[in-house]
C-alpha cells in the first residue's frame, strides 16, 4: 500500500509540507507530525493515513542519505524525486516501499537522519566476553534474550566498571580495617574481653556486628559514645607517676584532678579498690564515661560538693570545651577590621583566645568588650584592640598552619598584627581636647578621649605580649612604657572620680589592676625595676559580692547542656594578690640602686615574704584549693605560686629559721623542707596539667614552667647517681621536652627555648628524644632559627646565689648565641655566659 497524498492545487508539485506521513494503526499523528497535516476545508473529511503492511522477516536496509543534487536526494525545492519518489509509489523492491519516515528502525529519527546510539553504562559479563554491543537492559539484555544466554552485570544500575571497582575497593579496605580492628581488640584487651570476642568468632558472628558490639555493647564494659569522657593523656618513655612524688604528704596526688585521670601506678592512699567501687565511678559518670575497661586501677571519685555536672571539667581535656557567651555569636568582627571579611573565622579567633588565655593574661573585661563591639560602640572596644585581640587568636587557633611564623605576609596573625600596630600608632598621638569652660560638651569629649585611652592601654599591653610571643620582648617592653605615660595623663591609678559612670569606673579600676598585674610579673621575672611600687588606690571588689566587675567565664563540653564557671574573678582576685607578694620581692632584689646588679635577700626578708605566700595559699577560696583545681589556668597559680616560692627559699636552703631570726612566728618547716615540698608540688601540678590537657594548646606562660622543671632536672640529673631516680627523672626531662616542642607550633619564642634546653641534655638523654618526642636534636639545636631572637627573659636562672653575675649575662639570647658549634658527641654543647 502506497502512502497517501494529501489533496493539493498543484498535484504536480507536492510540497514537503504536504507529505502526509503515516502514523501506527491508523491513527493521526500526534506531537510535531500532526502540524504537517493541512487543514480540512469546508466540507471535506480529512483522509486516515493508510495502514502500512508489516514489514517482511529480512530488516530492510537502511534508506539512502542522499548526497547533495545526487540519485535519491532531496531537491532543493522540498520535493522527493529519486528511488525515494519511486519507492513512495509502489516501484522497486517491495521491502524498501517504505519511506525513510516509516521505518521500524528505532536509531533513525523522524527527520531522516540517524539518531544516536544511546550509551550504555556498563555490559553485561556475556557482551564482554563475545565483545557484542550490550544494550544494559536490566535484569537481561536485549542480545542475551536473544541468544538464550546466561546475563550477569558486575555493576549496579548507572555505574561504570571504573566506579565499581573504586566501590569495592572501598568496600575490601573497609573490611580489611574491620578484622585490624578485631585484631587489636584481641591482641590488647584483657583476657575475659579477648575470649568474649573470640567466642562470638567461633559462632560465626559478622566480624561488623563483633566491632559494633566492641564500640557499643555492654559486654564490653558500656563503652561511652563520646570517648574523650575519661580521656587523659600519657606520659613519655614512663607512663606512671614517679615514686618520688607519690607520697602521702602530696596534697596534690589527693586532688579532684587526680583521681579523675588514674595511672597504672597505685597510691600510697588508695593502692587497690574492689570492683564495684570502679564500676559505680563508671555510672557516677553517666551517659559521658570514657573508655576505662573494669580491670583498670581506677580509684573511686569522693562525694563532690557541688552539681553532678561539674565532675565533668575532671574527666574531660579544657580543650574540648567551648565558651558560651550570647555576644560571641552575633558579634561582626568584619566591621572593626579591613583585614578579613570571614566573620565566622573571626568568631573562631576570638573564641579561642578567650578559652586559652583571657582568663589567665586578662586585659579588658570580655562582656564590656563584647557587647560595644556587637553593638558598634566605641565605648570599650576599638578597631585597635579588636585586631589585637583577632592577632593573639592567631596564635591560639590551631586550625591555621604555621601560625608561630609571625614573619610571613601570608599569616593571617602578620597581617592583623600590622593593622593593629597602624592603628596603635595614629591612635596614641591623639592629644586630649582642649578645656572649653564656655562650651558645655567640652567635658564630655573630655571622657571619651580617657575612654578610648583605656582601650589603648589594654591594647598596648596585648601588643607587648605579641611581641613577647616573637621573641622581641624588648621591642614589646616600649608598649607598656607607652601605656604608663597614657595611664598618667589619665590618672590611671588614683582613685576615681565620683562624676565617672559606674562602667566606667568600673573598667578604670579593671585597667588599673590589669596594669599592675602585668607589670609585677614581667618585671619580677626580667629582673627589672618595677614600674608600681603601691598597688592602684582603688581595691578590688569581692568576686563573690560583685562578680559582675570581672566578667565571668562559662564554658560547656559536649554532650552536657550545663555551663560551669572557670571563676574567673576568683582567679584574678587570687593571681593579684599574689602577683603583689612578687611584685614586692622586686622591689627588694632589683630596686633602684647605684648597681645594676640584684641584691640578696636577708633571712628574715626571705621569712616575711613566705609567711605572706603561705598565708595566701591557705586563704585561697575552695574552687582554687588544691583540691579543686582542674582547668589549665588554675593548675598554672598553684604552679605560679611554687615556682615563686622555689626561687624565694634557693638561696637558704642549708640555713634554719630559728638560728637566724627573732621574734617572729616561725613556720613548722626548715626552708629545705618547704623548698623540696615545693619542688614535688610543682612537678606534680605541671604532670597532672599534661594527664589532663596535655601540651598542644597555646598557653603563653606555660613554656615558662616547662622550661623551669627542665632546668631543675637537668640540675638533678647531674648530681644525682641513684639509678632508680634516674629514669623518673629522664621521663620528666622527655615530658618537658615534649611540652616546649608542642608550644613551638603556637609561637616561636619557644623554639628558642626548645634549643636551649635540648642542649643542656646529655647525650644519652638525646637519643631518647628521637624515640618518644619525635625529635631530632641536630635539627633543634644547629639547624638555623629562621629569624633571630631578641629576649631578655632570664634563661631559667631561679636565683641569683652569685651576686656577681648580671641577669642580663643570662638572658635567652645570649645563651643561645653561646651555643658552641660542636657536634652532639662533644664533651660540651654549650658555651659558658659571658
Amino acid at each position: 500500500m502506497k502512502p497517501a497524498l494529501a489533496s493539493s492545487s498543484s498535484p504536480s508539485s507536492s510540497s514537503f509540507s504536504s507529505f502526509q506521513v503515516p502514523a501506527p494503526n491508523g491513527q493521526q499523528p500526534t506531537g510535531p507530525l500532526r502540524r504537517l497535516l493541512p487543514a480540512a476545508g469546508p466540507g471535506e473529511t480529512r483522509l486516515s493515513p493508510p495502514e502500512i503492511p508489516a514489514p517482511v522477516s529480512a530488516p530492510a536496509p537502511a534508506p539512502a542519505v542522499g548526497r547533495p543534487n545526487g540519485r535519491g536526494s532531496v531537491s532543493g525545492n522540498g520535493s522527493v524525486g529519486g528511488d525515494s519518489y519511486a519507492h513512495s509509489h509502489g516501484h522497486g523492491d517491495p521491502i524498501n516501499a517504505a519511506s525513510p519516515f516509516t521505518t521500524s528502525d528505532p536509531n533513525y529519527a523522524t527527520s531522516g537522519k540517524r539518531r544516536k546510539r544511546q550509551a550504555t553504562t556498563a555490559a553485561c559479563s556475556a557482551c564482554r566476553r563475545r565483545k557484542s554491543k550490550c544494550d544494559g537492559i536490566r535484569p537481561r539484555c536485549s542480545i542475551c534474550k536473544e541468544r538464550g544466554t546466561e546475563c550477569e552485570f558486575d555493576t549496579n544500575a548507572a555505574e561504570t566498571h571504573a566506579q565499581a571497582l573504586k566501590r569495592k575497593f572501598g568496600e575490601l579496605q573497609s573490611q580489611k580495617s574491620t578484622f585490624e580492628q578485631i585484631y587489636d581488640v584481641l591482641q590488647s584487651r584483657p583476657d575475659h574481653e579477648a575470649r568474649e570476642v573470640f567466642q562470638r568468632i567461633r559462632r560465626g558472628a559478622d566480624a561488623a556486628n563483633i566491632l559494633r558490639h566492641v564500640n557499643y555493647g555492654d559486654v564490653l564494659v558500656q563503652l561511652a559514645l563520646v570517648p574523650e569522657a575519661r580521656f587523659r593523656y600519657d606520659f613519655p618513655y614512663m607512663s606512671e607517676m614517679p615514686a618520688y612524688l607519690r607520697h602521702p604528704g602530696n596534697q596534690y596526688l589527693d586532688s579532684e584532678v587526680y583521681e579523675a585521670a588514674p595511672l597504672a601506678a597505685p597510691t600510697p592512699a588508695n593502692t587497690s579498690e574492689p570492683p564495684s567501687q570502679r564500676r559505680r565511678l563508671l555510672d557516677d559518670a553517666g551517659s559521658t564515661s570514657g573508655s576505662a575497661s573494669p580491670t583498670d586501677a581506677t580509684p573511686e571519685l569522693p562525694a563532690f560538693p557541688g552539681e553532678e555536672p561539674e565532675r565533668i571539667a575532671y574527666m574531660r581535656p579544657y580543650q574540648s570545651a567551648t565558651i558560651v557567651s550570647p555576644w560571641l555569636d552575633v558579634v561582626k568582627p568584619s566591621k572593626w577590621t579591613s583585614v578579613s571579611s570571614d566573620d565566622n573565622l573571626m568568631r573562631k579567633l576570638l573564641h579561642d583566645y578567650l578559652l586559652y588565655d583571657h582568663d589567665w593574661f586578662t586585659f579588658f573585661q570580655k562582656d564590656y568588650f563584647l557587647e560595644d563591639m556587637a553593638h558598634g560602640r566605641p565605648r570599650f572596644c576599638s578597631k585597635v584592640l579588636v585586631n589585637t585581640v583577632l592577632c593573639v587568636g592567631c596564635y591560639c587557633h590551631r586550625g591555621l598552619q604555621y601560625r608561630s611564623e609571625y614573619w610571613n605576609p601570608k599569616n593571617l596573625g602578620y597581617q592583623f598584627l600590622a593593622e593593629a600596630k597602624r592603628l596603635f600608632e595614629i591612635e596614641a598621638e591623639t592629644e586630649r581636647p582642649p578645656e572649653q569652660p564656655d562650651n558645655p560638651n567640652s567635658r564630655q569629649k573630655s571622657n571619651q578621649w580617657e575612654q578610648r585611652r583605656l582601650v589603648l592601654i589594654q591594647s598596648a599591653l596585648l601588643l607587648n605580649l605579641i611581641d613577647a610571643f616573637n621573641g622581641f620582648d624588648r621591642v614589646g617592653w616600649r608598649y607598656t612604657l607607652r601605656a604608663l605615660d597614657m595611664a598618667n595623663e589619665i590618672q590611671l591609678f588614683r582613685a576615681t572620680r565620683p562624676d565617672i559612670g559606674q562602667d566606667v569606673r568600673s573598667v578604670r579600676d579593671f585597667t588599673a589592676w590589669v596594669f599592675f598585674g602585668w607589670q609585677s610579673v614581667v618585671c619580677h621575672h626580667y629582673f627589672r625595676v618595677p614600674l608600681m611600687k603601691e598597688p592602684p588606690e582603688s581595691s578590688l571588689p569581692d568576686p563573690i559580692q560583685c562578680p559582675q566587675f570581672y566578667s565571668e567565664t562559662y564554658v560547656k563540653y559536649p554532650s552536657t547542656q550545663s555551663r560551669l564557671p572557670t571563676y574567673h574573678g576568683l582567679l584574678f582576685k587570687a593571681k593579684a594578690d599574689l602577683w603583689s607578694i612578687a611584685n614586692g620581692i622586686t622591689l627588694v632584689q632589683v630596686g633602684p640602686s647605684n648597681s645594676n646588679l640584684p641584691r640578696k635577700l636577708s633571712v628574715d626578708q626571705i621569712l616575711g615574704f613566705y609567711n605572706r605566700m603561705t598565708a595566701w595559699l591557705r586563704n585561697l577560696p575552695e574552687p582554687l584549693s588544691p583540691k579543686r583545681i582542674v582547668m589549665p589556668h588554675q593548675l598554672k597559680l598553684h604552679m605560679h605560686y611554687h615556682i615563686l616560692l622555689i626561687a624565694l627559699l634557693k638561696p637558704i636552703v642549708n640555713y634554719d629559721w630559728g638560728t637566724r631570726t627573732q621574734g617572729v612566728t616561725l613556720p613548722a618547716k626548715t626552708p629545705r623542707e618547704a623548698y623540696l615540698d615545693s619542688l614535688v608540688y610543682f612537678e606534680t601540678i605541671l604532670r597532672l596539667y599534661y594527664l589532663r590537657h596535655g601540651f598542644s594548646a597555646l598557653d603563653s606562660f606555660l613554656t615558662h614552667f616547662l622550661g623551669s622543671l627542665s632546668q631543675l632536672t637537668v640540675e638533678a640529673i647531674n648530681t644525682n647517681e641513684d639509678p632508680s631516680i634516674m629514669e623518673a627523672l629522664r621521663s620528666t626531662l622527655l615530658l618537658c621536652t615534649k611540652g616546649i616542642k608542642d608550644q613551638s607550633q603556637s609561637y616561636y619564642i619557644a623554639r628558642g627555648v626548645l634549643r636551649l634546653q635540648v642542649s643542656l641534655m646529655r647525650d644519652q638523654d638525646v637519643e631518647l628524644l628521637k624515640r618518644f618526642v619525635m625529635i631530632e636534636a641536630d635539627d633543634v639545636i644547629f639547624g638555623p632559627l629562621e629569624h633571630p631572637i631578641q629576649s631578655d627573659w632570664p634563661a631559667y636562672t631561679l636565683a641569683h646565689e652569685d651576686s656577681a653575675v648580671q641577669p642580663h649575662s643570662l638572658s635567652l639570647t645570649r645563651r643561645l648565641a653561646s651555643l658552641s658549634l660542636e657536634p652532639p658527641g662533644s664533651p660540651a654543647r654549650v658555651g659558658s655566659p659571658n
